[in-house]
């Protein structure tokens, strides 16, 4: 089967059919216009070979095709310059890299608009993700409180935004 062509600068949201990941689509459903809610982590693409910058116990790299085979995703491919994506992921890189993941925060999501709230600027996944799309000029300022499900619909929705493929990852 042929990989999937991604490249730096490319954001994916993937499934958890595990615990954690049922809770957090049970609530993202509740809160989300749509009524539907598949994804719930997210990340961000750093290189063709797949490489990651995402929040996982720490924030780090990781690989979409080594550390997701076999799981639901759905990759997305955003406008903007390939220079502006290498150069945001720096700074994104360069401030977040190696932080704890803020657990605390999950619980802030029950009541979005709690989640909003962000002293310490630390970021879940998809605030992480959220933050980025910011840096790149093609989302609002308001990374703090978002979620996966929030992120895919604007990927699905908006036109700043293409999704390059989503299925299973092989």
């Amino acid at each position: 089967m042929e990989q999937i062509k991604v490249m730096p600068g490319d954001v994916f949201a993937t499934a958890n059919p595990m615990a954690l990941g049922k809770a957090i689509n049970f609530m993202q459903r509740l809160w989300s216009h749509d009524f539907d809610s598949k994804y719930s982590h997210t990340g961000i693409i750093q290189a063709e070979d797949g490489t990651t910058f995402e929040a996982l116990w720490t924030i780090r790299e990781g690989n979409l095709f080594a550390d997701y085979l076999g799981k639901q995703a759905i990759i997305a491919r955003c406008e903007a310059s390939p220079e502006k994506k290498v150069k945001e992921l720096e700074n994104l890189k360069a401030y977040h890299l190696g932080q704890w993941y803020p657990f605390w925060r999950l619980f802030m999501h029950v009541l979005p608009p709690l989640a909003k709230i962000s002293i310490f600027k630390r970021p879940v996944c998809s605030e992480l993700t959220a933050r980025y799309l910011h840096f790149l000029g093609v989302r609002h300022g308001q990374w703090a409180g978002t979620n996966p499900d929030t992120l895919v619909d604007e990927w699905r929705n908006w036109r700043s935004f293409e999704i390059i493929y989503e299925g299973k990852i092989t």
